[in-house]
């Protein structure tokens, strides 16, 4: 087996996503939301965590996606990725969204804090 080394600006953050990995966070939101779109490469709940990776990363809108965070195959890794979509399917996503998507993600939310916080 041969192994690759890959290089991330933002290897702290990737040790999250493999914390997020471990404790199968993501897969809550996989389970609770559930978005009508057509899929050809990526999932729409992959979508909404390429823009959450996006987020985390510290950027400012979903167009940087291209610039950051789909270039850096390692955090991609990290999170569970084998690949980033492209940033105009992710607006795509966010915007095929409506009320219920959003009040799924608030579900998933309070699960996710239920099951994993201290609080």
């Amino acid at each position: 087996m041969s192994h690759y080394t890959r290089f991330s600006a933002r290897a702290s953050l990737g040790a999250v996503g493999v914390h997020m990995r471990r404790k199968r966070i993501w897969d809550i939101v996989e389970r609770c939301v559930h978005i009508e779109q057509k899929v050809i490469w990526h999932k729409p709940t992959e979508k909404l965590l390429d823009a959450f990776i996006n987020i985390l990363a510290g950027d400012h809108g979903v167009v940087e996606v291209n610039k950051r965070v789909r270039p850096d195959e390692a955090l991609q890794r990290a999170f569970g990725r084998q690949a980033c979509a492209d940033q105009s399917t992710i607006s795509d996503t966010l915007n095929a969204c409506g009320e219920e998507n959003v009040q799924e993600m608030r579900q998933a939310l309070q699960a996710i804090y239920r099951t994993h916080s201290q609080g």
